[in-house]
């Protein structure tokens, strides 16, 4: 194996073994009250490796928020188009399946959003998220107008779209969490639909092949 390979790959397991530990530590005490000794010590690393990847505690949280969102990006990514633009006109649609996803996501992750939207320093870490969450969203939707079978076409910049969607998304999270998740996934992937969907299909234009030149 070629040595840049071999070091890369210690890189990266070093990297996972130190969000693994963030993680771990969040769970048991919160983010606050961590320190990046604390952090390393759970790692089995020390303080001079952390420091060559991240300048604190705030950049490995993003980090790890920015994995996990790749990660579901790619899932996402497998999905077609059509699936994201249910009927609204009918009253019985069904769930777009990557917006049902996204919620699910959230609850699954409860601990890292809830520190992302309600940290002291929220404002410094939700501006970082909320570009990382932009650009999957429009990474994603390029590649949907260049590879999906169904043509979309635009009338707004897709870049707007997707902070438009990112801010709509964080925001309803926000309330979700101030209502202690009392709502189900299900039932916050409904009532985002129905915001979210009639102002966004009136931009998306969805139109079959026979309608595009």
């Amino acid at each position: 194996m070629p040595k840049k390979n071999k070091i890369d790959r210690r890189i990266q397991r070093t990297k996972q073994a130190l969000r693994n530990a963030l993680l771990e530590l969040i769970k048991e005490k919160g983010y606050d009250s961590i320190s990046v000794e604390e952090i390393t010590r759970r790692a089995d690393l020390s303080r001079a490796t952390f420091y060559l990847h991240y300048k604190d505690k705030e950049d490995l949280l993003v980090e790890e928020f920015h994995e996990i969102v790749n990660e579901r990006a790619r899932t996402i990514s497998n999905i077609p188009f059509s699936a994201w633009l249910p009927d609204l006109e009918n009253p019985e649609n069904k769930l777009a399946p990557p917006l049902l996803m996204a919620f699910q996501h959230v609850a699954n992750h409860a601990n890292l959003y809830r520190i992302i939207l309600k940290n002291e320093k929220s404002d410094r870490i939700l501006e970082r998220i909320r570009k990382i969450i932009a650009q999957s969203i429009t990474e994603f939707m390029q590649a949907k107008v260049n590879n999906d079978p169904i043509p979309i076409l635009y009338e707004v910049p897709i870049d707007l779209l997707a902070a438009y969607f990112s801010g709509a998304l964080l925001s309803s999270v926000d309330w979700w969490f101030e209502q202690n998740l009392s709502h189900s996934p299900e039932e916050m992937a409904r009532m985002f639909q129905r915001l979210f969907f009639p102002g966004a299909r009136k931009i998306l234009d969805a139109s079959n092949s026979e309608t595009v030149t």
